[in-house]
């Protein structure tokens, strides 16, 4: 038998099962301390293709065409402009729309725009929080109030808005027949993705990435945002990371410190990002153009669905709103890696998502000014043919 040096009898008592993942722990705490300092530094070039192959935005998007589904502006100019007798009280039009990413995966959600003037404002991509519908920011229903429903209040001031719907975190849809489980829907998708170098995070960039595409090639150019809030705020920040044809980006309830990233659903688990991003390197990446970060509640979420006969298996993650001194602290960390002293970020303190302050920074830094936002009039939007939201969800 071959002798270790220095090696010794094993003499630890009690449960050395939950004694090794205790000193597995702190080593994981040490290294990803340990990995803010040591992160490699590359051109913003390669820290993009780095950023799109880690969250597996790798497939060749579908070139944008009349298949896509969306309706031209012209369409919406004039069915949002000179609307019928019993649309003289709808201030927005919203309209179901559709676009292919690649083989496989379609981009689904609304387009809004105000019926008041041509939409002769910026374009704004607004994604909801996962656990939000298109048309609860778009104040289709009343799940949200009126000042959080930051879609219908952007295309009332005169821009046109584009809602995707994102995978949310209910369990409906999790399984086959006769095999389901209580993963949420996104970690359902994450476990079969991250095998083949695919991501739910890069999925759902794609599906910005290929609505910016289909935007670009339109002959009516606008300035062109976007705004996320929760699960949405994380789609908004990479895809402003990894695209600058967006203009400006506003990332609302998720900007922070990424080191306890391990006690987040697995959904946002991506292989060795720690070891090359923060949130910090990746807000660096929207440089020169402008971010605003919107500090406010977070989505709370204290875990998965819950386990009921017949499913079970899920992992368990929270969401928590960060301290703001600890917003405050990623955001410092921008400048060192801009070589610059000061970086283009706004930092907005908000009760809520979209609130007068982020919007009305976004808008200005898209060229838009609005003198004040009225809240005192419900809001009155008027669909056509909006899908049904659940079995939106289910495609």
């Amino acid at each position: 038998m071959r002798h270790i040096p220095d090696a010794k009898p094993l003499t630890w008592k009690g449960d050395l099962a939950a004694k090794m993942v205790a000193g597995i722990n702190t080593y994981l705490d040490r290294a990803t301390k340990a990995a803010v300092a040591s992160r490699p530094r590359r051109s913003p070039a390669a820290a993009r293709k780095e950023l799109a192959r880690l969250i597996g935005v790798v497939d060749e998007r579908a070139a944008p065409s009349v298949r896509s589904e969306m309706p031209m502006f012209g369409s919406l100019r004039e069915r949002g402009c000179n609307p019928p007798a019993h649309m003289l009280d709808a201030t927005v039009l919203a309209m179901d729309v559709r676009w292919d990413v690649f083989t496989g995966v379609e981009g689904e959600g609304l387009m809004l725009m105000s019926r008041r003037c041509p939409p002769a404002g910026p374009i704004v991509i607004a994604v909801p929080d996962a656990d939000q519908t298109p048309e609860m920011i778009a104040g289709i229903t009343d799940d949200l109030p009126a000042e959080a429903q930051f879609a219908r209040r952007l295309a009332e001031a005169g821009c046109t808005v584009l809602v995707p719907t994102l995978v949310n975190r209910d369990c409906e849809h999790s399984g086959v027949a006769g095999i389901m489980t209580n993963q949420p829907h996104r970690e359902f998708i994450y476990r079969a993705a991250y095998e083949l170098g695919r991501h739910i995070i890069g999925l759902e960039v794609q599906k910005v990435l290929a609505a910016v595409d289909w935007l670009e090639a339109r002959a009516d150019k606008h300035p062109l945002g976007i705004i996320g809030y929760g699960e949405g705020g994380l789609i908004a920040l990479y895809a402003a990371a990894l695209d600058p044809r967006l203009d400006v980006a506003c990332v609302s309830g998720y900007f922070g410190p990424r080191e306890r990233l391990f006690e987040e659903p697995i959904y946002r688990n991506t292989w060795r990002l720690l070891r090359d991003f923060g949130d910090a390197e990746i807000a660096a990446l929207v440089a020169p153009r402008q971010l605003i970060v919107e500090h406010c509640p977070f989505p709370e979420v204290s875990g998965p669905p819950p386990v009921t006969e017949g499913r079970s298996g899920a992992a368990p993650g929270k969401i928590t709103t960060p301290p703001l001194a600890a917003v405050k602290k990623e955001i410092a960390r921008i400048p060192g890696l801009l070589g610059r002293d000061k970086a283009p970020v706004t930092l907005v303190e908000a009760p809520h998502a979209g609130s007068d302050a982020a919007l009305t920074a976004l808008l200005g830094l898209l060229g838009w000014k609005v003198e004040a936002w009225d809240l005192g009039a419900p809001p009155r939007v008027l669909s056509h043919g909006c899908a049904d939201a659940r079995l939106r969800q289910y495609r």
